[in-house]
């Protein structure tokens, strides 16, 4: 176990680590795979924040993401949920229905039960990439959404800082983050502007997951680097998003609001391919 501090937009994240670390090879992961963000603008960066869709679609979204949340928290608490909001999950669910709650989502849920269409917003993706993408992840049998939520001051709820492209299924894709409720300067995704282009070598990480806090995550984390790591906070706002490179080192994003939950909409995109 090991100590592990990360300054975010002048705070620090500060987690004790369980896991074998290790640094990588000399190569830059990105330039062996299938860069979505190459000819950007924001390419050198790995990210972007933009506009996401009309303001029918967003309103939809955020309204249809709600009623899934509440669904699933119904399941779980039998008390009344008229008054329901996402910035005030907290004050509905305990610890145990959280729990609950993160079972049923943490894996994705099916593209079907999105509010509305996903090629809304693969059109609105392709046309921040140049490229065409999907959702069409090329492991799964049908796309999938995650419904990401973080309570105020829970250092558990988010994962620790970590590429996606370490694991192999994660590989070749862009990310988008979509505030869907208490996100803001406080609590939206964490990154380090640039670190895509980062060697492995630079890196150190534990070997596989990590175990922080008694919370396994499956992503290898962070645990040091030879450059310094100072992360920030892009903070989109409504009907904004940050639309960014997997192999940006991301995450760590503790949500600092005192009384407010973040709730946001993730996905990822591949290179559409004709079949």
């Amino acid at each position: 176990m090991g100590r592990v501090v990360i300054e975010i937009d002048g705070y620090s994240y500060n987690a004790e680590i369980d896991g074998e670390r290790r640094y990588g090879t000399d190569e830059v992961l990105l330039l062996a795979d299938d860069n979505l963000i190459a000819g950007t603008p924001w390419a050198s960066r790995g990210f972007t924040v933009a506009r996401f869709l009309d303001d029918a679609s967003y309103h939809a979204l955020v309204g249809g993401l709600t009623d899934v949340v509440r669904e699933v928290v119904a399941k779980h608490r039998t008390t009344d949920l008229n008054d329901f909001t996402l910035d005030q999950y907290h004050r509905y669910v305990s610890s145990e229905v959280h729990r609950q709650v993160v079972r049923e989502t943490v894996g994705g849920l099916a593209i079907d039960r999105l509010p509305i269409p996903v090629r809304l917003i693969e059109r609105r993706i392709s046309e921040l990439c140049g490229t065409e993408v999907c959702a069409d992840a090329p492991y799964l049998d049908s796309p999938l959404f995650y419904v990401r939520i973080v309570r105020p001051a829970v250092e558990t709820d988010n994962s620790p800082p970590h590429r996606d492209a370490w694991l192999d299924h994660l590989r070749n894709c862009v990310n988008i983050y979509v505030p869907i409720a208490g996100s803001n300067a406080r609590s939206a995704l964490p990154l380090v502007p640039g670190s895509h282009l980062w060697k492995e070598s630079e890196i150190e990480r534990t070997s596989e997951g990590a175990l922080i806090g008694g919370q396994s995550y499956r992503v290898p984390s962070v645990t040091g680097a030879v450059r310094s790591i100072r992360m920030v906070r892009p903070n989109p706002g409504p009907n904004e998003l940050t639309l960014f490179s997997p192999y940006l080192v991301h995450g760590g994003g503790i949500n600092l609001n005192p009384d407010t939950t973040r709730v946001s909409l993730e996905m990822r995109f591949w290179r559409r391919v004709d079949k």
